[in-house]
């Protein structure tokens, strides 16, 4: 049976039941002098780093990205002496084995200090058309649902010119379709639920202009639910946790160090500074190079960066 139109309203709720959707992408960012920051769950490479620099240049100093990876697994991250090691495995002992290994290579004493898990994801998309409707579900990049979806529809339909994305998006959890024989209408429900996306179907259904009462599912489509955190993941994340713990105990008992008087002369702090944004380095007579952060300081009429002082 072919269906030829969707009831607006039908389109309409779909949109508004549209879930949050969860992403398959991960990253590590660092910085040698303030640590580092996991990012997991986003739906791209780029988002992942970006999310992952912002968070750790929230610390005060510029960072890199050590780590980025998708599609479910465990992110494991050692510290040695010499820096940071980390690595990604879809298994935690893996992992985690990995990463203490290279950062044994180069240092005495390593101890974990990031352990974060991505469940990945899997998505589906729609594309609809005044002919009827192509699904494509169980993908673990957003895209090529999209993309999958789209050139079915425009491959397979009477109305290829009438293709369009449902919403313009990728779903995670479960898309149905209900029909009305009487009607002759398809409606489509996006959730993150099955059997709300069933149920939500069957409404919009029953609830269009001429009421009919021979609504049924007739097709349903569910993605795969991310990965269940496995117990030796939780493990590697506790350990994690403790050695931060200590290591921030260990810093906020340390004693404090003396300041250089802010009496002195500038001439005394000679120096030839180059910045880049907020990030300075600072070239001093005697050979000395000071890496340091500006601050932002007000000038009587606005906020600016303040790349003056040396560092110091």
């Amino acid at each position: 049976m072919k269906f030829n139109k969707m009831l607006k309203s039908s389109v309409i709720g779909t949109f508004l039941m549209a879930p949050v959707l969860a992403m398959a992408w991960g990253a590590i960012a660092s910085s040698s002098v303030t640590g580092t920051h996991t990012a997991t769950n986003y739906g791209s490479a780029a988002e992942a780093e970006k999310a992952a620099i912002e968070g750790c240049e929230k610390m005060g100093r510029p960072c890199t990205i050590m780590v980025k990876a998708r599609n479910g697994g465990a992110f494991v991250l050692y510290e040695g002496e010499g820096g940071y090691y980390g690595t990604f495995a879809t298994d935690p002992a893996e992992a985690n084995k990995l990463a203490k290994a290279n950062c044994s290579k180069k240092n005495k004493s390593c101890e974990i200090r990031t352990a974060a898990w991505d469940g990945g994801a899997r998505w589906l998309a729609v594309a609809v058309s005044e002919a009827g409707y192509k699904v494509r579900y169980n993908y673990p990049d957003p895209k090529a649902a999209q993309e999958e979806a789209m050139a079915d529809c425009l491959n397979n339909s009477s109305a290829p010119e009438t293709c369009k994305l449902l919403d313009e998006a990728a779903f995670k959890g479960s898309v149905a379709i209900a029909t009305s024989d009487s009607a002759k209408r398809y409606f489509i429900q996006v959730d993150q639920d099955p059997k709300s996306a069933a149920s939500q179907a069957l409404a919009n259904c029953a609830a269009s202009p001429s009421k009919p009462l021979d609504c049924k599912v007739t097709e349903q489509f569910t993605n795969d639910a991310p990965l269940p955190i496995p117990k030796a993941m939780k493990a590697l994340q506790a350990q994690a946790e403790k050695n931060q713990a200590a290591a921030k105990r260990v810093k906020e008992q340390a004693p404090a160090k003396s300041v250089r008087s802010t009496t002195k002369t500038t001439e005394q702090y000679s120096c030839e500074t180059v910045c880049q944004n907020a990030s300075c380095v600072s070239r001093f007579p005697d050979g000395t190079v000071l890496r340091w952060t500006a601050q932002m300081k007000h000038d009587g009429i606005k906020w600016a960066l303040d790349t003056t002082g040396c560092g110091r």
